[in-house]
């Protein structure tokens, strides 16, 4: 009678399991919710935002993406500055209150330097086009996915690991069961260490056909200090052809 019943719940439980699609499914249908259209390999858009971070005043900054010509630049804030970064394709450009003939100190002081915009760049691209940069080359994506809770809300877990060249931080993304909205994400530097952070995702703006999160919250995961909020404020079409 015990290993009947055993032999059920064992039944039962895998029955569950092949309920829940692949890590690969997850992220393809959370891609058709969010950019149903693949507007995002087209985006040309100037996006503002104010960011919160612990310690520290607001931080006010806005990008201009041009996905078709390759394009970035970051405007932020800094001292009643208007600090400038432009990269067109692998070259960077600076300015600071459209000035463009900066001096060494300059340079240092804001930390104009290629590896610092390259990074900049690549950070807002990832994290403001996720899900779709899941699909970019050197992405590992676990095919076996898991139906939990994050934030207190049922989602299906997706693992994510890049090739080495990219990163080694280990990423786990967080999805709607119903509708496979994204709904937050989290990284570790070293997941014996519980280090790293999650991050909250919530509302959501459409934008050129893209459904875009209007806001996202850092916490760390030692004790869930929240280190900060970039809340998207505004965007309008890009209408010039960038630097």
């Amino acid at each position: 009678f015990m290993y009947l019943n055993l032999s059920f719940i064992f039944a039962l439980t895998s029955v569950f399991s092949s309920d829940i699609p692949s890590g690969k499914f997850i992220i393809e249908k959370s891609i058709e919710f969010h950019d149903p259209n693949d507007n995002w390999s087209n985006l040309q858009a100037h996006l503002e935002f104010t960011e919160t971070r612990l310690g520290s005043s607001d931080r006010h900054t806005s990008i201009e993406i041009d996905n078709i010509r390759g394009n970035f630049c970051l405007n932020r804030e800094v001292k009643k500055m208007h600090v400038q970064r432009h990269i067109k394709l692998d070259s960077c450009f600076y300015n600071i209150d459209e000035y463009e003939q900066l001096t060494g100190k300059e340079f240092e002081q804001y930390k104009l330097n290629d590896e610092r915009s390259f990074f900049m760049r690549n950070y807002y691209l990832y994290l403001w086009g996720l899900p779709m940069k899941l699909t970019d080359n050197g992405t590992q994506v676990e095919e076996k996915a898991k139906l939990t809770k994050f934030d207190d809300k049922e989602a299906y877990e997706v693992k994510i690991t890049y090739d080495a060249k990219i990163g080694s931080d280990l990423w786990f993304f967080y999805f709607n069961p119903k509708n496979y909205a994204m709904i937050g994400y989290r990284f570790y530097h070293n997941l014996e260490k519980g280090d790293g952070e999650y991050i909250l995702l919530e509302g959501s703006e459409l934008i050129f056909g893209l459904n875009i999160p209007k806001s996202r919250s850092w916490y760390t995961h030692k004790d869930s200090t929240l280190l900060g909020t970039d809340i998207l404020t505004s965007f309008q079409e890009l209408n010039h052809a960038h630097y």
